[in-house]
């Protein structure tokens, strides 16, 4: 039988303690014929938000995609029902071999709790673009971290109203068209009044703090959700590691609100776990609710934990406006100097 051009075909190779393939895969890009986004509320409902997530869907669709909703969507709670109910929600869809990309509507708290019932073996072979932010991490993480698949971290489903369209909007959706554009540092940001009515006030000059220059393969989300999994048996990122060592990792983390002094905790935790053995750099992105201690700040934290890595701070990642989508899994080339940057993704096995 010959292999299903489904993705990106593979090289094979066998690591010693890491049989199998090495090879990340690439879902196929939305198109006419192949244009129809799955929402699902893997954490919270939207539906204290009905009008705002209604925004997102037009907005989304006016790019020529068509959305099909799981039944918990629009429910006003979080989590939006119980943890088996949401995957089964989640697998109907993995399943829908009509379903190109599977978005996952909002964040929240509670959706670390579904991480038992998921099925990564359906979800590898029934592969699909898989969305999300903050919370979604404990969906887009493990999955391009055991299945080996590409995901895309920076907007939920309802990111896309006229307080969350950015400059980087129509990019992520034209991504899963197929259309892959380098991606360079905002000129403004927003910094405060974060919750203003309306769209975001961007009111302070952009600039990266740190360099570098390196080509490698990222793996991230928010610290907060990957920090839940390091340990557990869904952390699957030892394997990931040495499968693509030669390739190098680009960590990139989402801080939402850890204090600085448990961000320096959970670091060396996942040093001594061997989450840094063959990183190239760390991008870290502007943290929303700054929670900072008297004895270290977050910028310490890093250097401190992490002296002879790289780290790139207050960059367009996470959830400050404008923030970009990041493809978990991809290499990409990272520029960053003078206090801007590029990042350019390639769609490399």
């Amino acid at each position: 039988m010959g292999m299903r051009q489904d993705f990106v075909s593979c090289r094979f190779s066998f690591i010693i303690g890491y049989g199998g393939l090495l090879c990340m895969k690439y879902p196929k890009f939305l198109n006419e014929n192949n244009n129809t986004i799955g929402a699902c509320a893997m954490s919270s409902g939207v539906g204290h938000k009905l009008d705002s997530f209604d925004e997102s869907m037009d907005y989304i669709q006016s790019f020529g995609f068509h959305i099909v909703e799981s039944s918990s969507v629009r429910n006003d709670s979080e989590p939006s029902c119980d943890a088996k109910t949401r995957v089964d929600e989640l697998n109907a869809l993995v399943k829908d071999s009509s379903v190109g990309a599977v978005w996952l509507a909002a964040g929240g708290d509670f959706q670390f709790e579904t991480l038992p019932y998921i099925d990564f073996e359906w979800i590898e072979k029934n592969p699909k673009w898989y969305l999300g932010a903050s919370d979604p991490t404990n969906l887009l993480f493990p999955v391009t971290c055991k299945c080996d698949l590409a995901t895309i971290y920076g907007f939920n489903a309802g990111s896309f109203d006229e307080y969350g369209i950015n400059e980087y909007s129509n990019l992520c959706l034209d991504f899963l068209k197929g259309k892959n554009s380098e991606l360079h540092s905002s000129s403004m940001h927003q910094d405060v009044d974060f919750y203003n009515d309306g769209a975001p006030i961007l009111n302070t000059k952009t600039e990266y703090v740190g360099s570098c220059s390196v080509v490698g393969r990222l793996l991230g989300g928010c610290f907060e959700s990957i920090n839940d999994m390091a340990g557990t048996p869904y952390d699957f990122v030892e394997e990931f590691n040495e499968r693509y060592k030669s390739d190098g990792v680009i960590w990139f983390f989402d801080i939402f609100s850890m204090n600085s002094c448990d961000v320096y905790r959970a670091l060396l935790k996942m040093k001594y776990m061997g989450y840094f053995k063959y990183t190239k750099a760390i991008l870290v992105g502007r943290v929303l609710f700054k929670n900072v201690s008297d004895l270290i700040g977050y910028d310490q934290a890093f250097k401190r934990a992490l002296p002879d890595i790289d780290v790139v701070f207050k960059m367009d990642i996470g959830h400050t406006y404008p923030h970009m989508y990041v493809v978990n899994g991809a290499m990409a080339s990272v520029e960053i100097k003078d206090g801007h940057g590029s990042i350019q993704y390639e769609m490399k096995e």
